[in-house]
């Protein structure tokens, strides 16, 4: 596949999980506001889709742990969350290229 092609299809899976259709190559695809069902959905169809072999992605280092609503309220209010790493369009175009999860250079 090629990088043209690979960046539709990527971009037709963020909009068709998230209902997002204005994506670039920086867009943080973990820091869009959405719920950790659709997070772990998109995890899911994107390993399939390119089959990617994503053994070794750790998922609580990109997404946050599902809470209750009163305590994200209060992490939100007080800020009292780990900033989780960001996780771009770019990246995940490397990795659909590479066929394999690898962590993003800092």
């Amino acid at each position: 596949m090629n990088d043209g092609y690979d960046l539709i299809q990527l971009k037709l899976l963020v909009n068709e999980v998230f209902g997002i259709d204005n994506i670039n190559l920086d867009t943080v695809v973990n820091k869009l506001q959405t719920v950790s069902e659709d997070n772990d959905r998109f995890i899911v169809l994107f390993k399939t889709k390119f089959k990617i072999d994503m053994n070794t992605f750790n998922y609580y280092e990109y997404f946050d742990e599902d809470e209750f609503i009163l305590i994200s309220i209060f992490r939100r209010i007080f800020r009292t969350k780990k900033e989780k790493k960001s996780l771009t369009v770019e990246h995940l175009l490397s990795i659909i290229n590479k066929g394999e999860w690898f962590e993003p250079d800092l």
